[in-house]
C-alpha cells in the first residue's frame, strides 16, 4: 500500500509489518541466522536457486515493503561478504532472472543493504529486489536528465578501474565521500540488456568495488539503476559507502554536502583495488 505526499505528489510505502522484523529499530539480537545453509525453513518457500547445494537462494521477503518483494541470499556462507564470493556471476545472473521475471512492473528497484548502518537488518549476505507500480522519484529525474542528452556515453571522470566493457570511477558530482559508479560503455537502458560477457565482467567489478569500498567502510549500499522502456537512459551501478550519516541540512534541502574529493576518492580506492 502506498499513499501519497500532499505537497509533492510522491508516493511513500505503508508497511506497518515490517516493524516486527528481526533489526527493524537497530536491535543486534543474536537470533538464529535464517538465511544459512540447513535454515532453509526459516525462510518462505525459495523461487529459485543456484548449485546443489545451494550457492544463491532466491525467496518471498517475509516482510514485504510491497507485494512481490524477493530477498537474494548470496553465499550459504554466514560470514561471507561479496568482496569473497567466488561464484559472483551465478549472483549477477540471478539478479537478473528475477530482475526479467518482474517485467511488467512499473520500476524493479535491484539493491544491496551490506552493513547494519546500510539497513541490513540480517548481516547474511544478501540483496532484495522490490517490484513497483510506479516510477519512484530518482529515477523520474533521471529519465528527463537522459531525454536531454547521454551523459554516461563516454564518461571518463576519475577511473577507478576499466575492462573491456565498463567503467568503474568516482562520479564527479559524487553525494556521499567514496561513491562509486560502475557504468557499461556500451548504451543499454536496463541490467537485462547486457550480454553474456558483460555479465561476467560485471560480476568482477562488483567483486573489486565491494572489495575496495570496505576499506574505507564497513557498509555500503550498491543499487542498480535500470530505466525500462527508456532507451535514451543509459544503466548503471551506484555504489554508495555508509561512512557518514545523512542529517537535518540533506534531510531538509535535498542537497548533499560532499567531504572527499571524487579525484581523491578515485586514487584512494585505486591503491586498494
Amino acid at each position: 500500500m502506498f499513499r501519497t505526499n500532499p505537497i509533492t505528489g510522491e508516493r511513500v510505502l505503508f508497511a506497518p509489518h515490517r516493524a516486527s522484523r528481526r533489526g527493524a529499530f537497530g536491535d543486534d539480537s543474536e537470533e538464529r541466522c535464517p538465511f544459512c545453509l540447513g535454515h532453509e525453513s526459516d525462510t518462505p518457500p525459495e523461487l529459485v536457486r543456484a548449485g546443489d547445494p545451494w550457492r544463491v537462494r532466491v525467496f518471498p521477503n517475509k516482510y514485504p515493503p510491497i507485494e512481490g518483494a524477493e530477498v537474494i541470499v548470496e553465499s550459504p556462507e554466514h560470514e561471507e561478504s561479496f568482496a569473497g564470493v567466488e561464484h559472483a556471476e551465478d549472483v549477477v545472473r540471478t539478479y537478473v532472472g528475477r530482475y526479467r521475471a518482474h517485467a511488467g512492473a512499473a520500476y524493479v528497484s535491484l539493491f544491496k543493504n551490506e552493513g547494519a548502518r546500510a539497513g541490513a537488518s540480517i548481516p547474511h549476505v544478501h540483496s532484495q529486489l522490490v517490484p513497483l507500480p510506479f516510477v519512484p522519484p530518482r529515477i523520474e529525474r533521471e529519465l528527463a536528465g537522459f531525454a536531454r542528452g547521454c551523459v554516461l556515453c563516454g564518461v571518463r571522470d576519475n577511473i577507478i578501474h576499466e575492462t573491456a566493457s565498463f567503467v568503474w570511477l568516482a562520479p564527479s558530482a559524487s553525494a556521499f565521500a567514496y561513491q562509486q559508479w560502475i557504468v557499461p560503455k556500451r548504451h543499454v537502458h536496463e541490467v537485462s540488456a547486457l550480454s553474456e560477457d558483460e555479465l561476467r565482467e560485471l560480476a568482477s567489478l562488483l567483486r573489486a568495488s565491494a572489495r575496495s569500498t570496505r576499506t574505507v567502510a564497513s557498509a555500503f549500499n550498491w543499487m542498480f539503476l535500470s530505466f525500462p522502456r527508456a532507451e535514451s537512459a543509459h544503466f548503471y551501478v551506484d555504489v554508495t559507502p555508509r561512512a557518514a550519516v545523512v542529517a537535518g541540512f540533506e534531510l531538509s534541502t535535498g542537497t548533499f554536502v560532499e567531504i572527499i574529493d571524487p579525484a581523491d576518492a578515485a586514487r584512494r580506492l585505486r591503491e586498494t583495488e
